[in-house]
């Protein structure tokens, strides 16, 4: 893989929920509904009152990948441009998956205008399974990069209470789902390929155990991806 340098790559988070964001309004567009807001918060009353109709796309849960940072010390090789046009390879902490989960909820006039949202959204999420690099938003995403967005089962009947309780609001459907997103270590090692091998062989005379000089296997054949779930990746 190629890394730029200059990549804010931290701030991956932030583009995946703002990506959703963009792919529900462009939907919203293309289906005539021309006027509804996006709110990137939780939906409260303060910040839906005035912006009808709305929907809201709130990041409600982030969980790390549970093989945990430290349990898994594989590596991975990274290709980084240099000035002068040159490519040039470093030794990497692997990649850390960060799972997030999304509630998006309809604000409308009429309990009819919300359950058309809900269900133009719900078509979206079916229809958008794999998002592409060309439709992600910011440039934290590596080139080759896509998300998998899978929606998830409905939550218990006391966890939904407890949320909306929480915003002082009535219990009301919403459509929840999920992707994985990498965070990347900042820190490179520099890594340089072997190019030159010296062997030794036994003498005739003098029987010997032969001796080899040089790298013994592939490093980085041990490393791996891990995903949180959902189908693999491609």
């Amino acid at each position: 893989m190629v890394l730029s340098v200059t990549t804010p790559q931290h701030h991956i988070i932030k583009e995946t929920s703002e990506s959703l964001s963009r792919l529900l309004q462009d939907e919203f567009k293309r289906n005539g509904y021309k006027r509804v807001h996006i709110v990137e918060q939780a939906p409260k009353p303060d910040a839906i009152e005035g912006k009808l109709p709305a929907v809201s796309v709130y990041l409600y849960q982030l969980s790390i990948d549970p093989e945990g940072y430290d349990s898994t010390p594989h590596s991975e090789l990274v290709e980084v441009p240099q000035e002068d046009g040159t490519i040039k390879e470093f030794f990497r902490r692997r990649r850390l998956w960060v799972r997030l989960d999304y509630l998006m909820s309809a604000w409308a006039q009429t309990p009819e205008d919300e359950q058309l949202l809900l269900g133009l959204m719900i078509r979206t999420v079916m229809e958008n399974a794999e998002i592409t690099r060309d439709k992600l938003k910011g440039q934290s995403f590596e080139d080759d990069f896509k998300i998998n967005l899978l929606m998830s089962a409905r939550l218990d009947e006391g966890t939904l209470a407890r949320f909306w309780g929480s915003l002082n609001q009535p219990v009301r459907p919403a459509v929840q789902a999920w992707t994985a997103v990498p965070i990347l270590p900042e820190k490179l090692e520099e890594f340089r390929r072997v190019e030159t091998r010296q062997l030794e062989y036994k003498s005739m005379t003098e029987p010997r155990t032969p001796v080899e000089q040089g790298p013994n296997g592939n490093p980085f054949l041990g490393s791996r991806r891990l995903d949180l779930g959902g189908p693999p990746k491609k």
